[in-house]
């Protein structure tokens, strides 16, 4: 008998464990670039911490609990 793999409980957290500290480098890295006098840098310097905030938000948004939708009271649909 082969063991079974433990199921990963939560996908979406490999993103924020992966995205967050990647977004972090390349902000430094984009910042040391910056410094060195590419000037293109500094827009990146911005982009990667903004980048690092979407995953988050969207880790954050996409755990909340969601509420089921209870459709019994609409009136059913009929195609003309």
């Amino acid at each position: 008998m082969n063991p079974q793999p433990a199921p990963d409980l939560d996908p979406k957290r490999k993103w924020v464990l992966w995205g967050l500290p990647l977004c972090g480098v390349m902000g430094f890295w984009e910042f040391d670039r910056a410094l060195g006098g590419n000037h293109l840098s500094w827009v990146y310097v911005i982009e990667w911490p903004f980048f690092g905030v979407f995953i988050y938000y969207m880790y954050w948004k996409l755990s909340q609990p969601q509420e089921l939708y209870d459709d019994s009271d609409d009136p059913p649909r009929e195609v003309e």
